[in-house]
């Protein structure tokens, strides 16, 4: 207790210095990253020793800088505090803070931080973030004359300047080569990751103050038949194709659509367009691709489900994730985890099959439809929690939101488990539609990103998409077409098979299927034809025909 209740005192100076070695320790996730990349590629060992010597005076600069009167008392022990959380992020599950992984942490419910909330967590955040916070309020800075001061401040930032540009000339090389080939490396070094987050958050959020816009006016439906088409799109969470069953995976994690066989079209190369929620569905929505995609941007313009809605579709999101991240703020919206119910819920996240409790009152109208479905899929880190008892095939388990504790086997075994549910609910769907045999249905399946079970000490998503693992950024999408659909003649579904087997593809495709599933004419070059999962299998004589009919 005599720590917390004496005093000290030390110049501006010391205090800097210990403040930038505090630091430094702090990013040993940092280094380590480094270390692991470069001994693979087998460079020279004594480049590594010269990168925490770099951080060192780097944030020397940087608290010599900060140690400004009164203000710093309010400015350090809050970056200390905020340091320690991001730090064992980055140390124990492998997270690069960025601005998405802000944009992460800012839209993550109370729910979910729970699950993040450990013990071991709770005990880093007092040892390296409250405890010092409290130690540092007791330190009395012993500020010399103004321009003495002034001078051994300057003179501390010069002589920490002068040795960091020594080292990187001496190391130009190996700097320029590592920098070049890993861009998102500053991601991991607190406290800059996180104040360089927080700077770019506030620019893209001044760039979202920008006017709406339309797009696609003019849409309109230009049917070939008087049949209803109703499509179910189901939207995946944290669900990774390499542990899908129909991808090839040594396991059958897929066995109730394996067990259809024809009926579904299953795409095995399927790239997302980022790692995190709030970025992939607003994507996947958007008539933007992937490679131009700015989220800010397509929070202020009409996306697939606002076309959709003006062509004449009934539009309806059920919700058992956290929110639209935005895609939804036009078209009829059902929260349902907000319902709570007991035979789903518990603290505050529900099993998916709760999507299915209101379905029927939109599925009842005569309307074309299509119903949105946003499901928790396969979420981390409690993936215990995402399945029932009846899908608990493989074990054992980790049944613990500390997943850094289980094996590998564990992780895996209760990941798995997530996907059987999935495999599951998807069937689910599909039996309801199939019973209506006069409509044209369908339901389209695409998870938003993948996950890491702990390949390379990664766990989790959001990782930038520059470095991000396979894991993370390659989904499993299939499509299920109804009777109506397949008899008609219309799709060749021999040749839909080759191309979805044999094919590149993306969440960009999402898009441009659903207006041509639903037969939405409009101008311009708003819908892609080549980017139709469907358009180019079409009967080309049959859908002609009807296509000349219906104009």
């Amino acid at each position: 207790m005599h720590l917390l209740t004496g005093r000290w005192q030390l110049s501006a100076t010391r205090l800097a210095l210990l403040s930038a070695l505090f630091f430094t320790l702090l990013n040993y996730g940092f280094f380590r990253t480094i270390w692991q990349a470069w001994r693979s590629a087998g460079g020279d060992g004594t480049f590594l020793w010269s990168v925490p010597l770099f951080i060192f005076l780097c944030l020397n600069i940087i608290f010599h800088l900060l140690l400004l009167p009164y203000l710093h008392k309010i400015i350090i022990p809050l970056i200390l505090l905020l340091s320690a959380a991001v730090s064992y992020s980055v140390i124990f599950l492998g997270v690069y803070f960025d601005r998405a992984m802000l944009t992460n942490v800012l839209i993550t419910t109370p729910a979910e931080s729970a699950k993040l909330l450990t013990v071991p967590y709770a005990l880093w955040l007092l040892a390296l973030g409250v405890v010092p916070a409290l130690l540092y309020l007791r330190v009395r800075v012993v500020y010399r004359r103004w321009w003495r001061e002034l001078a051994l401040r300057l003179g501390a930032v010069l002589l920490s300047l002068a040795l960091a540009l020594l080292l990187s000339h001496h190391y130009y090389q190996e700097y320029a080569a590592y920098g070049r080939n890993n861009h998102d490396l500053p991601h991991l070094i607190v406290p800059t990751n996180f104040i360089v987050a927080s700077i770019s958050k506030i620019k893209h959020q001044r760039r979202a103050n920008r006017p709406y816009e339309t797009v696609a006016a003019d849409a309109h439906q230009q049917k070939t038949d008087p049949q209803r088409r109703v499509s179910v799109f189901i939207i995946g969470e944290a669900t990774r194709a390499q542990n899908w069953g129909l991808n090839g995976y040594a396991r059958q994690t897929t066995p109730k659509l394996a067990a259809r066989g024809a009926e579904i079209i299953n795409y095995p190369q399927v790239s997302s367009c980022g790692t995190y929620t709030a970025y992939s569905v607003p994507c996947m929505l958007s008539e933007q691709p992937r490679a131009t995609f700015d989220v800010d941007i397509a929070s202020r313009r009409d996306n697939l489900l606002d076309i959709l809605q003006r062509a004449g579709v009934r539009v309806v999101w059920y919700d058992n994730d956290t929110g639209c991240k935005g895609a939804c703020a036009n078209i009829e919206y059902h929260d349902m985890t907000a319902l709570n119910l007991p035979a789903y819920c518990t603290d505050g996240e529900c099993l998916d099959d709760i999507l299915l409790q209101d379905i029927e009152q939109p599925l009842a109208g005569a309307q074309d439809t299509v119903i949105i479905l946003h499901t928790i899929g396969s979420h981390g880190p409690t993936y215990y929690q995402r399945y029932t008892p009846e899908y608990r095939a493989y074990t054992p388990t980790c049944d613990t939101k500390q997943i850094q504790q289980c094996s590998r086997e564990e992780i895996t075994n209760t990941y798995d488990n997530t996907i059987r549910y999935v495999d599951g609910f998807i069937e689910r769907v599909i039996a309801r539609l199939a019973r209506e045999k006069d409509w044209k249905s369908s339901v389209f399946y695409v998870s938003d990103h993948g996950e890491s079970l702990g390949e390379n000490g990664i766990y989790l998503h959001s990782t930038p998409y520059s470095v991000a693992p396979a894991e993370q950024t390659r989904v499993p999408m299939m499509l299920w077409l109804s009777d109506a659909w397949r008899q008609d003649g219309a799709v060749d579904g021999n040749c839909l098979h080759q191309r979805a087997s044999s094919g590149e593809y993306s969440q960009d495709n999402v898009f441009h299927t659903y207006l041509g599933l639903f037969d939405v004419q409009t101008g311009g070059t708003v819908y892609q034809k080549e980017l139709d999962l469907l358009e180019a299998v079409y009967n080309s004589s049959k859908y002609l025909k009807k296509r000349k009919t219906a104009g």
